[in-house]
């Protein structure tokens, strides 16, 4: 009985310890961090290594992009009572949030509110670059990146060099967003 109940008390502390870690690495996992892209230059992206957009509607800290917008284009978001992380390239004195009108917690960076594109899935996708006019990848000095990708203004990618766009991923189109 006595090996029973030690094999159970270290398979226990065993369990809290890989908890535990996982915890704090999810917690130190940056929020934000940089990539360079071919054509592009470097960028701001997330966690996850997607691009983050800004919404040149956007302006003086009001959120335009909601409803349908933000489920093309989800903001980057975090837990009310935490903050952004800073990762490789970003500069922690650029970061801040926004309350959005649902009451989300958005990522802002060089006082840019900062959205991902639902046609971008993986890491190195910059579909949503340009799209109406408007949405734009971050540079990490805090501004924004309008250079195009070689594939978008070749016209062969999901957005174009003039605006306009549509993207077989995300089942429809850029426009007006």
């Amino acid at each position: 009985m006595a090996v029973r109940q030690a094999l159970k008390t270290a398979s226990f502390v065993a369990i809290a310890a890989v908890i535990v870690a996982s915890t704090a690495a999810a917690a130190s996992a940056p929020t934000l961090t940089t990539a360079k892209i071919t054509g592009v230059g470097s960028i701001v992206v997330s966690g996850d290594g997607l691009t983050v957009y800004s919404y040149a509607a956007e302006t003086a800290g009001k959120i335009a992009c909601t409803g349908a917008c933000a489920k093309a284009w989800p903001p980057v978001l975090i837990k009310t009572g935490t903050a952004p992380v800073a990762g490789a390239g970003i500069k922690a004195a650029k970061l801040g949030t926004i309350k959005r009108a649902d009451g989300g917690l958005q990522v802002t960076y060089g006082g840019h509110a900062l959205y991902r594109y639902k046609g971008d899935t993986t890491g190195g996708d910059i579909n949503g670059q340009g799209a109406s006019g408007t949405w734009y990848a971050v540079s990490p000095a805090g501004g924004v990146v309008k250079t195009m990708p070689a594939k978008a203004a070749a016209g062969s990618g999901s957005t174009s060099s003039s605006g306009s766009s549509s993207s077989s991923s995300s089942g429809g189109s850029l426009e007006g967003y």
